[in-house]
């Protein structure tokens, strides 16, 4: 199956502000990109395409890990390549994996306060904060088991968004399957 997303359609683009050209990132078609919520993409080109009667220039994205998932995103659109991030090296995880704080970041307990601070993570690229944010809902999440309780729904929606972001972008770098990524980096961390 065939899935197209099309990013930057007319109203969407009009209401987002277009990058100066100085500004762009610079990917490449064959780069490995972590676009937003759709995880690992390699971009297959850099084209120019008519949606809505309008030629603009997109990276065409193929999920790596949703067979068949295209996404469209328009060069010139800051809010929509803002979310596209290289994908970390080795190398890059390894010296993520050992800075890591021994402790896990602290519970926020408002609930729309954590869900708001949740979401922020899911799309800022910073898998520091990504590791913080599982870590810290792994605990709580022992913690609710051991009183007989389960994790509020938003709070298990961000734990496995953010569990298949880290372990799709972990398992592509490192050429190893998304379910062995929890065994490298307790490897890694010595745990």
């Amino acid at each position: 199956m065939d899935r197209r997303i099309t990013h930057g359609k007319k109203i969407a683009a009009a209401a987002q502000p277009a990058v100066p050209a100085g500004e762009r990132k610079d990917f490449r078609k064959g780069d490995t990109v972590i676009y937003g919520a759709n995880g690992v993409c390699e971009i297959d080109e850099i084209t120019t395409q008519s949606f809505c009667g309008e030629d603009r220039e997109y990276y065409v994205l193929r999920s790596v890990y949703c067979a068949g998932e295209t996404v469209f995103v328009p060069t010139d659109n800051a809010a929509l390549t803002g979310k596209m991030y290289p994908a970390l090296t080795r190398d890059e995880i390894d010296g993520l994996l050992n800075g890591l704080p021994a402790d896990a970041p602290a519970w926020i307990e408002s609930d729309d306060e954590r869900k708001n601070r949740f979401a922020e993570i899911l799309t800022s690229g910073d898998r520091a904060a990504l590791i913080g944010m599982i870590r810290t809902l792994y605990a709580h999440r022992e913690k609710q088991e051991k009183k007989g309780k389960k994790l509020h729904l938003a709070d298990e929606r961000s734990f496995r968004e953010g569990e298949k972001l880290l372990n799709e972008e972990f398992a592509h770098v490192l050429q190893i399957q998304p379910g062995e990524v929890a065994d490298y980096i307790r490897e890694k961390l010595g745990a």
